[in-house]
């Protein structure tokens, strides 16, 4: 009874609470031991409130509400700053008008932020219908350069000396080579310092170009390299929004129009009314933005097609080309007795000035109506929230007496 007293002494008390943090991915298993990971004993979901009673390095020991207690990674874990911080950018993100609509080429992980680090804390279905609203170009994970196979040099075999011909060695004997030549008068002059720069074109086209060191090569071949991957923030039929990665989204404009992106990625696209056509039926005029290439802003172009009636196919009505351009583009519906829509527009100019760009759309053209100042909300709120502050709670969290790690391990030993 003494030995038994002494150990729940030493070890940490059942009300011990290091902090609380919820749960980020869809899923997350406990671990009864932190050694074994396949002894998931309990399933949390996304939001659940746990309490952290120990921690080892990076894996903490929580406790759920209803008592069950367990290991998991802190990396799936979200502070109470960091949990307040994505609510409120759910809120926010639930009021911002589409950008489009797209399905899901495959089943996606939605994420908390748009890198591939952070938990996925939803899954979209294959062929699952969203809705675009914004979009951020992020860094991936940095890795080695690609390696030029222009630059790569295969290693030569020695060459081999030519063979004499026959006929050659049956040759009388060479007449002897003649005297060499004297040394001109003016050979100090000519051994003079050149001048930089002075040689001729021939020997600078003559001259062997600088070979590259092998550990020269290595070093530009291992050197990571920055690159920029698309994410787009999506909102489903449910009203949950997240990050997806664009790539693995079909924008759902029809194909008749797509035709004309001329290999740039359609960003965002919007209905500016109906068409009737004789032969062909109904058609849409589209308002569309595009981007070559991920970019910190979203788009570079914007473009506006309407069906004619006496060609019946899409003609360009509108084009802005070379522009910086940044979500969202905001199109009023129209009234039904007239064709035309007002759409806006943000830009940011030369002088990194942000603008509010307004437009009219009568049905053929579209002409401007003025600008104004505009500031962009701040979006790097979640970003900014404190993290769970795991190694501040590891110097604070009970380590166990010698009695104490000496019955976990004779518990263990035994299988009890």
């Amino acid at each position: 009874m003494i030995l038994g007293i002494l150990l729940a002494g030493c070890g940490p008390s059942a009300d011990q609470s290091l902090g609380e943090a919820y749960v980020a991915p869809v899923t997350l298993g406990l671990r009864r031991e932190l050694s074994d990971k396949h002894n998931a004993s309990t399933m949390l979901k996304h939001g659940d409130r746990v309490r952290i009673i120990d921690v080892k390095r990076r894996y903490v020991k929580v406790r759920t509400d209803g008592g069950e207690e367990g290991w998991v990674d802190s990396g799936q874990l979200l502070s109470p700053e960091q949990m307040s911080a994505f609510r409120l950018a759910t809120k926010a993100a639930s009021a911002l008008p589409s950008q489009g609509a797209a399905t899901a080429s495959e089943a996606l992980n939605a994420h908390i932020e748009p890198n591939r680090q952070s938990p996925s804390f939803m899954k979209i279905p294959e062929g699952g219908a969203v809705v675009i609203l914004a979009h951020k170009a992020s860094l991936k994970a940095a890795g080695p350069a690609p390696v030029n196979p222009l630059k790569i040099v295969k290693p030569q075999p020695p060459a081999r000396k030519p063979r004499k011909d026959k006929a050659q060695n049956a040759l009388p004997m060479k007449p002897p080579k003649p005297p060499a030549p004297k040394v001109p008068t003016d050979w100090k002059d000519l051994s003079a310092e050149r001048i930089p720069g002075e040689e001729s074109e021939n020997q600078a086209r003559s001259a062997p170009a600088p070979k590259e060191s092998a550990r020269s090569v290595k070093k530009a071949e291992s050197t990571p390299v920055n690159v920029l991957e698309d994410w787009s923030l999506v909102r489903t039929a449910d009203g949950q929004s997240g990050w997806v990665l664009t790539r693995n989204l079909n924008i759902s404009i029809p194909d008749e129009v797509a035709q004309y992106a001329e290999g740039k990625r359609i960003a965002a696209y919007f209905d500016l009314g109906a068409v009737n056509d004789e032969e062909k039926g109904k058609k849409h005029n589209w308002l569309w933005a595009i981007s070559l290439n991920p970019e910190e802003h979203d788009f570079d172009a914007l473009r506006v097609f309407i069906w004619s009636r006496h060609h019946h196919r899409y003609e360009t009505a509108w084009r802005e080309r070379d522009i910086e351009g940044y979500f969202p583009i905001d199109v009023k519906p129209g009234d039904g007795a007239s064709p035309d829509r007002e759409f806006s527009a943000i830009v940011r100019d030369d002088d990194g000035k942000y603008w509010l760009q307004h437009f009219v759309f009568d049905g053929t053209r579209v002409r401007s109506t003025g600008k104004e100042a505009y500031t962009p909300a701040s979006q790097d709120g979640l970003t900014k929230a404190a993290p769970l502050p795991v190694e501040q709670m590891e110097r604070k969290a009970p380590q166990p007496g010698w009695f104490a790690r000496r019955w976990a391990a004779m518990k263990k030993a035994f299988g009890r």
